[in-house]
């Protein structure tokens, strides 16, 4: 059995924003693959967010010509957009043990739906990534156009539905080296600076005290959780890119091509929607290489390489993912070595995306039928870049977007935990690597988020990243 991770990733983040230089150790610097490289480090904190900006959303995709309408969307307040529905995603070769996902306890219980996830499947629930129920409703409005390609098939519908106690809509219902200066949301490719300062130069808290708070209790409460030992799954749905039971694998980026068939007219709309569009999600089978024709909880085995499997919320009619300004996603997974060669191989990694982005096409081919391009954000936590690596990096691709250029140990034997909190009242994202004692409890004193937010105090083991505004 393979040795391993336990991460914990702590973020709060706040929208899009310029980034400024971060210094490397003197003498640290190289560049690998094209991407550069500082120092190993336990922590890495993304800090002073503004929190304004936008992006195109899509509102319409026409599955006869492949074009797709979008209009701009404004956003604003803390961690936008990734206050917004977000999805994770994890790329073999990983072996994912748990994962849970925490918010500050309200005092009273999140609805679940029911297993068979089936009122979900109808209505596209299952074949997104990130939301999170009522966190998630401020940013989905009432009357806002939501579009999905489901099983094939590209659907939108006005969502009607506000939240609890809300009154239902009567409109109609339709269906980067990252130490560089980034001047768009895409990887910085500078060489970082280098300075005799260590990554840290003490303690790195950049959270205020209270703001380790829960809610009304005190304490956070645990919204979903996965054990691949005990074979269970409570609150998520696990998720490929194969458009359903009868479609087409090979659609990550990069992947197999298709070859069209002749003569031309064969070319059905089907075809032409995977192409401009890519595979719709689908339900992922016990071991992510295939879809399934219900929803099934991820083995106790590893994502094998260039395998990615995308963990969205199990609830029905509230959102996909995981929303909302204050949330906890804690992961327990290694990252074995396989010395496979080719495309993706031997390269895992771990992120977050906007929700929409899988909603309507992530591995398209069709520039314009995704919000990445104009930066709804993605936000890489621990990702290997280049075959065989060791050190995964973390990145953020907003507008603009920038990302630190020391990394993590890659975990191939030994065990570790580690974290990623998202906090409303902070401008920073802060990625931690914890104690292995760190359990998976049904809730976390705040004391206990708390400590995730701070260093351990060894000297060059933290990495702070400033996002200027403006």
């Amino acid at each position: 059995m393979h040795n391993v991770i336990s991460a914990i990733v702590i973020a709060a983040l706040h929208g899009a924003v310029s980034v400024t230089a971060q210094a490397c150790i003197a003498g640290t610097a190289q560049q690998i693959g094209g991407n550069w490289y500082c120092s190993e480090v336990k922590a890495i904190t993304y800090s002073n967010f503004p929190g304004t900006g936008s992006y195109n959303k899509i509102t319409n995709m026409d599955a006869s010509t492949g074009q797709c309408i979008s209009e701009k969307h404004s956003y604003t307040g803390s961690l936008a957009p990734l206050s917004e529905e977000l999805s994770m995603h994890f790329r073999g070769p990983t072996f994912l043990k748990q994962l849970a996902v925490y918010y500050p306890d309200s005092g009273s219980k999140v609805k679940r739906s029911n297993p068979a996830h089936a009122h979900a499947h109808r209505h596209g629930q299952q074949h997104v990534h990130h939301a999170k129920r009522n966190h998630a409703l401020a940013e989905r409005a009432v009357g806002d156009m939501v579009v999905a390609t489901i099983d094939g098939k590209v659907v939108s519908w006005a969502n009607n539905y506000g939240g609890p106690g809300a009154s239902p809509n009567t409109a109609d219902a339709r269906p980067v080296a990252p130490t560089t200066l980034a001047t768009s949301f895409g990887t910085p490719s500078q060489a970082p600076s280098t300075t005799a300062t260590p990554a840290s130069s003490g303690p790195v808290n950049p959270f205020p005290q209270e703001e380790g708070s829960g809610g009304e209790s005190g304490r956070w409460a645990r919204q979903a959780y996965f054990n691949a030992e005990a074979g269970s799954s409570n609150g998520f749905t696990f998720l490929n890119h194969f458009g359903g039971t009868k479609g087409m694998p090979g659609t990550a980026e990069g992947g197999p091509a298709y070859v069209l068939p002749k003569p031309r007219w064969m070319i059905t709309i089907a075809l032409l929607m995977f192409i401009r569009f890519g595979a719709s999600l689908s339900y992922a089978s016990s071991d992510g290489k295939s879809a399934a024709a219900s929803a099934q909880t991820l083995g106790n085995k590893m994502i094998e390489d260039d395998v990615e499997i995308i963990v969205m919320s199990d609830k029905t009619c509230e959102g996909d993912g995981f929303a909302g300004d204050s949330k906890l996603f804690m992961m327990e997974f290694s990252m074995p070595r396989t010395g496979k060669t080719g495309f993706n191989a031997d390269m895992p990694g771990i992120w977050l995306l906007n929700a929409q982005i899988p909603l309507t096409s992530q591995y398209g081919t069709n520039p314009k039928c995704s919000c990445w391009t104009s930066g709804c954000g993605e936000f890489d936590l621990f990702e290997i870049l280049d075959t065989g690596n060791f050190r995964c990096k973390s990145t953020l691709h907003m507008a603009p977007a920038g990302g630190s250029s020391d990394y993590f140990q890659r975990p191939e034997k030994s065990t570790i935990k580690a974290a990623v909190l998202f906090h409303g009242a902070n401008q920073a994202a802060h990625i931690k690597i914890l104690d292995n004692n760190q359990n998976f409890d049904e809730s976390l004193a705040a004391d206990v988020v708390q400590a995730m937010t701070k260093d351990d105090g060894n000297s060059g083991r933290s990495s702070v990243f400033r996002l200027a505004s403006g």
